[in-house]
């Protein structure tokens, strides 16, 4: 349990994400993306002017319709909208506080004997069971520690 190489603030970064994990996310954004499109095919295409038949997505809208199209879809776009500008809030906000964080000095290291205090060990059992490579901690009803090393059942660690 050695903390002093990790990094302060502890935080879960996608520094090394894999290759393959990275052209799986493009692709399946690419297909999201593209049954979106073909599912709100014929009111984007009255909208927006183009004839999406073009791209197999079935006959365009009448152009006539166009108005009554924008009209019925108006709310759907203001929720877009709002929900666009409440993400892009939340990400300020959220870089803002990460920055700030960052300027934070990292708190002290927890002391061995405070540790030990909290889990109803003394300090000697704790720093023997951390040495050992694998240790089984049973916990009984009562909330008391019993910590096993497995290979050498007559090694056991038991709290005051």
């Amino acid at each position: 349990m050695n903390s002093a190489k990790t990094p302060w603030p502890p935080l879960i970064v996608a520094a090394d994400v894999p290759r393959l994990v990275r052209w799986r996310d493009f692709l399946l954004t690419l297909i999201m993306w593209g049954l979106f499109a073909a599912l709100l095919g014929a009111e984007l295409g009255s909208i927006l002017g183009i004839s999406l038949e073009q791209f197999g997505f079935g006959p365009p809208g009448k152009d006539a319709e166009r108005p009554r199209y924008v009209e019925q879809l108006m709310p759907f776009f203001l929720a877009t909208a709002t929900l666009g500008v409440m993400l892009i809030a939340a990400s300020v906000l959220t870089l803002r506080r990460r920055r700030r964080s960052l300027h934070l000095p990292q708190p002290a290291p927890l002391e061995a004997a405070d540790q030990a205090r909290g889990a109803g060990l003394d300090e000697a059992a704790l720093i023997a069971a951390r040495e050992r490579r694998i240790v089984i901690i049973h916990i009984d009803a009562d909330s008391r520690y019993q910590i096993e090393v497995p290979n050498s059942p007559d090694i056991a660690i038991s709290p005051n």
